[in-house]
Formats: structure tokens, C-alpha cells, sequence
């Protein structure tokens, strides 16, 4: 039963109710009560004049509601009122309403000239049928509108938590793939030359047959130090300052070289954009890349990068793979929704059957400083 009387009483109020659209609604309510009157004129000037009068003499009595609203939600503002003081506005609004009849019926109606087309019960009778017609007229119609903002409110707080979410995957991303870059660069090369080293040692005590079986393995462990990890520290965390977008991309497809053909079309404003807004391309694109390596397999990768008239950035990836639905959304997916997210962009994909894997953001430019 508390829970019923709860439930109830959650539903009657209170409301964040807009004087205006009360003010209209009541108007046309109202204007019903003037259709019988018609008939006392004649059907075309006359009628529609007096419709006119009629139409303005509501207004003139429904202002005092409005600003009696509008005054309550000026006092109020923001904050939610207790049930008590909600019904107790409603008493009043009823009251007001009465009163603005009571004056229109005695001083409007004779000034405009017109039938009297405004008729009121007992006192009492009248505020009580208003006060409850008040009360279940915002109940009913507010009612699905403060749900809907409830759920609006949860949904805007949802998702300002996966924004939030996906800020820190970045940066952990972002942190490992540094870490891992500056393991590759300084330890693994550094041990990579000393193991060079001491074969270069040992080979000079070897005998000519010995040396020609150390080093080749000499030449191939510095060939490892110097390109290969070098190359795989440069994917890691690429240098986008020093050779831009346009070959921090060409970097990634030599990765892929022999099996892939790539297309790449970059605009050179895009390079102007701001150094995160650049880096967050660069990894939309390096998960598109694998993405459609991965779910194809594609034979031909071609991405374009350009700002829109609308200036808005565009970044777009096609292949010739075979499509169709992709059923796992990896760690891939993932980080691109994630830097779709931060760029404050939208994404786009398509994967029909035989017409490859497309991958498209959009998102508003920012310059760089």
C-alpha cells in the first residue's frame, strides 16, 4: 500500500511545469466555450469578429495565470519542491483563474461590447473543480515528459562516463606503446649491439671456417638492431612532428609490403591540425589498417584524409576484402571508438558482402597552436 501512495504521489508531483504551454493549452480549452455563442451571429464578418473578440478577451484573462506561473518559476528556479507546496501553487494558480473570470465577466466583457460568454459556478465548487483539473492536467502531461528527462539525464551521465572510460584507455595505450617503444630503443638495441660485439670478440680468435659461420650472424644482429627494431619502435610511437601524418602512415605500409597495396591520399592542411588531433588520426587509421587486414584478408587498402568544406575532417578507409558482417569487435574497434570519442567525431562502417570493409570518421577540425 506505501509503495502504491509512493507511486502515486511520485506521479502528481512536483512538476517543472512551462507557464507557457499551460497558458495554451487552457486557451484552447477555453475557445470550446465560444462555439455555442456563434450561432447568436451570422455566419461569415460577424462570426469570425466575435470569435476574434473572443480569442482576445482569453488572452487578456489568462495573463494574470501566466505571470502568477512564471513568477513561481522564477522563485523556485531549479530546485524540487515538496508535494505540499506543489499543490498549494496549484490552489493558488485555480484561485487566480477564478478571480481573472470574475473581473473579465464584470469589467471585459461589457468595455468589448460582446455576449456574455463567460458563466461561473459556486465559488467553492469552481476553485475545487479548477485545483483538481489543475493538479491532473500537469500530473498527465508533465508526467512522460520528466520520465523522458530522467532517462535523458542518465543516458548524458552514462555516456560521460565512457568518455571518460575511453580518455584513459587512450592514455594507457598511449603509455605502454611509449614504454615499449623506449624498452626497444634503449635495452633491447643496447643488448642487441653488446651480444654484437662479443661475437666480434670471439670471431677474431676463430679460424677462418669459424668466422664464416659467426659472422653472418653478426651482420643479421645488426641489421635487427638498427632497422627492424627501429622500425617496430617507430610503430609504436610514431614521429609524427618529424615526418608528419603522411609518412607516419607510409611507415605502417612498408609493414605490410608484398601482400598489400596501398592508396594513400592526405591532404596537407591536415597537417596544420592540432598535434593530438593528429595523433588520434594516426591511430584511427593504424586500426583500420589492421582491421581490414585482419577481417579480410584485403589485397588493397586505400585511405583518404581531407577537411570538407564544412570544415570538418574526414578520414576514410576502403578495401577490397570481402565484407560482410564483422561479428567481434576487438581491442582494435575499441580504440578507434575511443579517439572517435575524445575527437568529439562520428563513425561510420560498412561491410556489405563482396564489396569490402569502409571505414569512415568525421570530426571538427582543431588547428594547432
Amino acid at each position: 500500500m506505501k509503495e502504491t501512495l509512493t507511486k502515486f504521489k511520485d506521479f502528481m508531483g512536483p512538476y517543472d511545469y512551462r507557464p507557457g504551454f499551460i497558458f495554451s493549452t487552457i486557451l484552447v480549452f477555453n475557445l470550446s466555450n465560444l462555439r455555442p455563442y456563434t450561432f447568436e451571429y451570422q455566419y461569415g464578418p460577424e462570426r469570425i469578429q466575435f470569435f476574434l473578440v473572443g480569442l482576445i478577451a482569453y488572452v487578456i484573462m489568462g495573463l494574470p495565470l501566466y505571470l502568477a506561473l512564471k513568477l513561481s518559476q522564477y522563485i523556485w528556479g531549479g530546485r524540487r519542491r515538496k508535494l505540499s507546496l506543489y499543490l498549494f501553487d496549484v490552489l493558488i494558480a485555480s484561485l487566480i483563474t477564478i478571480l481573472s473570470q470574475i473581473a473579465g465577466q464584470k469589467y471585459l466583457i461589457p468595455r468589448i461590447g460582446t455576449i456574455n460568454f463567460i458563466h461561473g459556478g459556486v465559488f467553492v465548487g469552481e476553485l475545487v473543480t479548477r485545483f483538481i483539473f489543475g493538479v491532473t492536467f500537469v500530473a498527465i502531461t508533465h508526467n512522460r515528459l520528466r520520465t523522458l528527462s530522467q532517462k535523458l539525464e542518465l543516458t548524458s551521465s552514462l555516456n560521460n562516463q565512457l568518455n571518460e572510460r575511453y580518455a584513459k584507455l587512450v592514455e594507457s595505450d598511449e603509455e605502454i606503446r611509449s614504454h615499449a617503444s623506449q624498452l626497444l630503443h634503449d635495452r633491447i638495441q643496447a643488448k642487441l649491439m653488446l651480444a654484437a660485439a662479443k661475437l666480434t670478440r670471439v670471431s677474431n680468435v676463430l679460424s677462418d671456417e669459424g668466422k664464416l659461420g659467426v659472422l653472418p650472424v653478426i651482420k643479421e644482429l645488426e641489421q635487427i638492431r638498427a632497422i627492424d627494431v627501429r622500425e617496430v619502435s617507430a610503430l609504436l610511437s610514431p614521429n609524427l612532428a618529424g615526418e608528419g601524418l603522411v609518412g607516419s602512415c607510409e611507415n605502417l605500409c612498408k609493414e605490410f609490403e608484398g601482400s598489400v597495396e596501398f592508396k594513400i591520399d592526405i591532404s596537407p592542411a591536415v597537417e596544420a591540425l592540432d598535434e593530438e588531433f593528429i595523433l588520434g588520426v594516426y591511430r584511427i587509421i593504424e586500426q583500420g589498417v589492421i582491421n581490414s587486414i585482419k577481417h579480410g584478408p584485403a589485397t588493397t587498402i586505400s585511405m583518404e584524409v581531407f577537411i570538407s568544406s564544412s570544415n570538418m575532417l574526414v578520414v576514410e578507409l576502403k578495401d577490397n576484402g570481402p565484407g560482410g558482417e564483422i561479428k567481434n569487435s576487438g581491442t582494435g574497434s575499441v580504440i578507434i571508438d575511443a579517439w572517435v570519442s575524445i575527437l568529439g567525431g562520428e563513425k561510420e562502417i560498412k561491410a556489405d558482402p563482396g564489396k569490402g570493409y569502409r571505414l569512415r570518421v568525421t570530426a571538427p577540425v582543431k588547428l594547432g597552436s
